[in-house]
């Protein structure tokens, strides 16, 4: 036993057949007064101690590739190289075991080499990144450097889809904010329904977070793939189509320091995540977030599951919606009367649970008048007991409802005018006011709780930079709200005169990032928690 500069894992896991699972990690673990504690960690963290008395050869493919990461991490070596590391293990659990590689690394300050096929574990683990083509080295460089700004289209496809936009440059007038920008992500890409355009859709094809659509002009008969992440798949063929470069997108390329403004980074002391459940092969994403009185944790995914975590992140009961191949909800408000409120969005209702998921109510049905909805999108409640919905489509409106269920008022319609919508989205009352992300206009609006506008919060100090603004809430301490922004990745605090108190994020899949997240609530602890949608993460922040 020697402390070990460099330990490898060979494709082929390298284990030693005479030895049994925990003999490989007592093996070459350098110190033996830390020997037992270390070594009953890392069999608990890899799932390993139900055989940790097994042979090699009696171990699944799934085991044998844990036991191989798990042997480098006893190591404590200072630089651990992995070939394809946990490639034979199912995928709903590498959260977890990257989360345990992840602490080795910061713990020890130790480097990771690691080779993979998978764009994804490159986006969320890595830093650098060398690319190669039969052996040959195409690229090395920052990963952030090949995502946004690769040198071809044949080297920017090693971290997943990109869109070639020189075709598209050739028709200007099918790109609005049209610039000389060719290789674009999926997320910096908005393709959106347009009569007037000459681009039709031949296909879609929507994968639960991105969607591949074919599109052909009307006039060259010329044809182009293209790549976005919609929030729900709404093209269809023969659909005319505009292609838009998101702003963010050319503030990024052009003006590299227009992101920033003066608000200081958030910091918080402990960063967690943890996957939902895993649902048959699939790892499903969180859409919504919301805390009960005792802190427990209410969680919407697109599995069309309401999920309950108690105060230790430990999932303590789940249930299915009643009904959800249309499509699946997106907002969960715990109610005073212990109920939880769902706004079954692509149903048309919201529906009313007992804190055992079973049914006792339902509100709404499909249209435009007093009680209907179209896609309600988020429910609270004030503490009288009144309960506001949050709805988008045709109507984009709030509607305020009796405890009881009886309809009260409205406010709100389309448009960019004050007090007016284009899919609002999350809200929070508080003091007598409803505050309402309006997502597609960037921005916070502020209503009185008998639906009289106020005002747009920010514009009396100088104005709230917000990029597609999915949700809010507010702390139960410092009466500070906190935004999360779908489109840049990040969570905004803010306090109630609209001046920006810090920023924590940007758009990325490692740990202090998030790919478009939807939701986030504060619990009593004022500790953030947040759906991160397209990493399909679960984030908890704490001061």
């Amino acid at each position: 036993q020697a402390d070990l500069d460099l330990f490898w894992v060979p494709h082929n896991l390298g284990l030693w057949p005479q030895y049994t699972v925990q003999d490989h990690l007592m093996l070459v673990h350098p110190t033996l007064d830390s020997q037992p504690e270390t070594v009953d960690r890392l069999l608990k963290e890899f799932r390993l101690l139900e055989v940790r008395d097994q042979y090699p050869g009696q171990l699944s493919q799934g085991e044998a590739s844990r036991l191989s990461v798990a042997r480098a991490l006893a190591s404590e070596a200072k630089v651990l190289v992995m070939d394809e590391p946990l490639v034979h293990v199912d995928q709903t659990h590498w959260p977890l075991y990257w989360k345990s590689i992840r602490d080795y690394c910061q713990k020890n300050n130790a480097s990771l080499v690691f080779s993979t096929h998978q764009a994804e574990l490159v986006l969320r683990e890595a830093e650098h990144v060398v690319c190669l083509d039969e052996g040959r080295v195409v690229y090395a460089g920052g990963v952030n450097d090949l995502y946004y700004a690769p040198p071809s289209y044949q080297i920017a496809t090693y971290l997943g889809p990109v869109n070639d936009l020189a075709l598209l440059n050739h028709h200007a007038s099918a790109i609005r904010d049209n610039r000389e920008v060719n290789l674009v992500r999926a997320e910096q890409l908005a393709i959106a329904k347009d009569a007037q355009s000459l681009w039709e859709v031949q296909s879609a094809s929507f994968s639960g977070s991105l969607e591949e659509v074919s599109v052909e002009h009307c006039e060259s008969l010329a044809t182009q793939t293209l790549y976005h992440r919609p929030v729900r798949p709404e093209l269809q063929k023969g659909d005319r189509v505009s292609i838009r470069l998101l702003a963010l997108l050319l503030c990024l390329l052009f003006c590299s320091g227009c992101l920033s403004d003066s608000a200081p980074e958030l910091v918080f002391s402990q960063i967690t995540q943890w996957s939902v459940p895993s649902e048959g092969i699939m790892i499903p994403a969180p859409r919504s977030v919301n805390v009960g009185p005792d802190d427990e944790l209410y969680v919407l995914d697109n599995a069309g599951r309401v999920l309950v975590y108690d105060s230790s992140n430990e999932l303590v009961r789940q249930w299915k919606m009643p009904e959800s191949e249309v499509g699946k909800p997106e907002g969960v408000c715990f109610l005073k009367n212990g109920q939880i409120a769902v706004a079954d969005t692509h149903y048309h209702r919201v529906i009313f649970f007992d804190q055992q998921g079973n049914v006792q109510k339902m509100l709404g049905t499909y249209g435009v008048g007093p009680g209907q909805f179209i896609y309600p999108v988020s429910v609270v409640q004030d503490p009288q007991g009144n309960i506001f919905v949050c709805e988008f489509g045709e109507n984009n409106r709030i509607q305020k409802f009796s405890e009881q269920g009886e309809y009260l008022l409205e406010f709100g319609k389309v448009g960019t005018a004050p007090g007016e919508f284009q899919r609002p989205a999350g809200m929070v009352w508080h003091e007598g006011k409803i505050y309402v992300a309006d997502a597609d206009n960037n921005r916070i609006q502020v209503f009185s709780d008998e639906g009289t506008f106020l005002e747009i919060l920010g514009t009396k100090t100088g104005g709230i930079p917000l990029y597609y603004p999915y949700d809010i809430a507010i702390d139960r301490t410092n009466e500070m709200l906190y935004i999360v922004e779908y489109g840049a990745g990040r969570v905004t605090k803010i306090n109630l005169d609209g001046e920006i108190l810090g920023r924590f994020g940007k758009t990325g899949m490692r740990q202090g990032e998030f790919l478009t997240p939807w939701g986030l609530t504060v619990n009593s602890k004022d500790q953030v928690f947040v759906a991160d949608t397209g990493n399909r993460l679960i984030v908890k922040l704490i001061p």
